[in-house]
């Protein structure tokens, strides 16, 4: 079965009634779902009780799938009434976009929108490998789940590495990794790294984000430093489902994030490769909640309760650790398959729940690793020649410096042009091309430099703006984010009517071929308030620049928003 297959076919129970065993197998890459029935006729419901489906990550799906089997033999009963429930494996990512698009949204930021599926096809409860996904349904649908969801289980996420490498570093890793250690030796910015890091990719792996949100959390302390966030986020690599996980070692890789339970997985499964894992000391955990669905009947509230008191009870312990699972407070029950890479020693729980600095990296990532288009409009009016500040650079040097650094985030596939504009019209100094092309970046770096104040204090803002927004429009590239930079320090001189252009933005604006506006009003004279409105009308932004190095902070998060 592939993920071409209907959600119906995935999710419902009753969608078919042949009495099938539990399948064990856990897909821990890829777009493929698992069905692990723990349900047949003759488990003592039949056909006449209430069942409900349980759709669970799948590095927990055996342990459930095996502790539901038992509870359905046991023929459980809520208020007189049996019932039963399903268990079905499935990528946390993947079902996140699944329930988000339930409720119109979007949850997964490398994959877009999922099908809306049917209320039939979506399950009474969701066990995710992290809270972090709860976040991130709930962001569409606040109420999406009941109150509290319980964690059934825990799984630090430790930095896999070769034996020999491990051993190698075994004096910088003796007392586990934290986020400024994890940097020196993965992020060099020089591209000494003592360790090759990939990552799976963090919109969907809850390993790859911990490791991305840990390099940010090293790196950046205040806006100056997003520049070299990007840089270290481009020399990670990236891992490729299709080619495993455990197989990417072969290709240069040395270290890779992945849960102690996966760790542990590999380990005993005979693998002549097995690997170390180092702690990663101010990393996350797995915490696997257990969250029901609002809106359910009665019943299936109950006997979702039910399943919950179960799996959370002391006695299951032992059966989620011989899958190599941790309790919810981190200590381990006999039967865990402590070695190499694992030891029985308590972790602490650290779930993965604060979405601020999750978003704040992820906006990184995904400008770091993403083609752009991007058209730099420079003001070059005479006032352009004053200085910002008393004794400081002018405002067109700081333009231009301001540009210089911001090339540098771009990848060698963006798309980058350069305009100017002064007087009653706009220049083309720079064609939109791929940096990749022989000479462009040098071209655009020299023009920059070389652009001058013209001895006019005239400009034609407003038609500027909106000629360069066409010029995006009609060369739009699906696949690149658009941007189009402003750079200001006046106003409009030519007496056209705001409203007049933002009319005329909204009927050129496209949802299909979005395009971001970001305006920079540079010193005293420029209007901000006018920029504003132009930039609400496109969705963009816009801001009031007052000295150099406001000008650096708020242009290098203005490019990574």
């Amino acid at each position: 079965m592939t993920g071409h297959h209907r959600p119906s076919r995935w999710l419902n129970p009753r969608a078919r009634r042949t009495p099938v065993t539990v399948i064990a197998a856990l897909v821990l890459m890829g777009a493929v779902t698992v069905i692990l029935r723990s349900v047949a006729d003759a488990d003592g419901c039949g056909r006449s009780g209430t069942r409900f489906t349980v759709a669970t990550d799948p590095a927990v799906a055996d342990a459930v799938a095996e502790l539901g089997a038992r509870w359905n033999q046991s023929r459980p009963s809520v208020n007189g009434s049996c019932v039963g429930v399903d268990v079905v494996a499935k990528p946390s990512h993947e079902m996140a976009a699944v329930l988000a698009a339930s409720a119109g949204g979007s949850a997964d930021m490398t994959l877009g929108s999922s099908a809306v599926p049917s209320e039939a096809d979506l399950p009474a409860v969701w066990i995710p490998d992290s809270s972090h996904w709860l976040g991130r349904v709930q962001a569409a649908d606040r109420n999406m789940f009941e109150p509290a969801p319980a964690s059934i289980a825990a799984s630090p996420i430790v930095l896999a590495l070769p034996e020999a490498v491990a051993k190698g570093l075994q004096a910088e890793l003796a007392s586990g990794l934290d986020s400024t250690r994890l940097t020196r030796l993965t992020a060099d910015p020089e591209g000494n790294n003592a360790l090759r890091l990939a990552i799976p990719e963090p919109g969907r792996d809850t390993a790859g984000l911990v490791a991305a949100v840990m390099l940010a959390n090293a790196i950046v302390t205040s806006d100056k430093d997003y520049p070299a966030l990007v840089f270290a986020y481009r020399s990670i690599g990236v891992l490729n489902p299709a080619a495993g996980l455990w197989e990417s070692f072969g290709d240069g890789v040395t270290a890779i994030p992945v849960s102690e339970r996966a760790l542990l997985e590999h380990n005993s499964s005979g693998t002549a490769s097995p690997m170390t894992g180092v702690a990663l000391t101010n990393g996350a955990t797995l915490d696997f909640p257990y969250a029901v669905r609002t809106g359910q009947p009665r019943t299936t509230i109950a006997a979702a309760a039910a399943f919950r008191e179960l799996l959370t009870g002391a006695a299951q312990r032992p059966e989620l650790a011989r899958h190599g699972l941790r309790s919810p407070d981190g200590t381990t029950e006999s039967g865990f398959p402590a070695g190499k890479g694992a030891n029985a020693a308590t972790v602490p729980v650290r779930p993965l729940t604060d979405a601020t600095p999750i978003a704040a990296a992820m906006r990184v990532w995904t400008a770091a690793r993403t083609a752009s288009r991007v058209l730099a409009m420079a003001d070059v009016t005479g006032s352009t020649g004053l200085p910002l500040a008393p004794g400081g650079p002018t405002r067109l040097q700081v333009m231009q410096n301001a540009g210089l650094e911001g090339l540098r985030l771009f990848t060698d596939d963006s798309q980058v042009g350069l305009w100017s504009f002064a007087g009653d019209g706009h220049l083309p100094l720079v064609p939109l091309e791929a940096l990749s092309q022989a000479g462009h970046r040098e071209r655009l770096s020299a023009t920059m430099l070389g652009t001058v104040p013209q001895p006019v204090d005239t400009a034609a803002l407003y038609q500027s703006i909106i000629a360069g927004y066409r010029e995006l429009l009609d060369g739009y590239r699906p696949g690149l984010s658009h941007t189009l930079v402003v750079f200001t320090d006046g106003f409009d001189t030519t007496g056209t009517d705001l409203r007049a252009v933002q009319r005329e933005l909204e009927v050129l604006a496209d949802v299909t071929r979005p395009i971001r506006v970001v305006l920079l009003a540079i010193g005293p004279d420029a209007r901000l308030a006018d920029l504003t409105d132009i930039a609400e009308t496109t969705g963009g932004v816009a801001y009031q620049i007052s000295t150099p190095e406001e000008m650096r902070a708020i242009f290098m998060r203005a490019l990574l928003a």
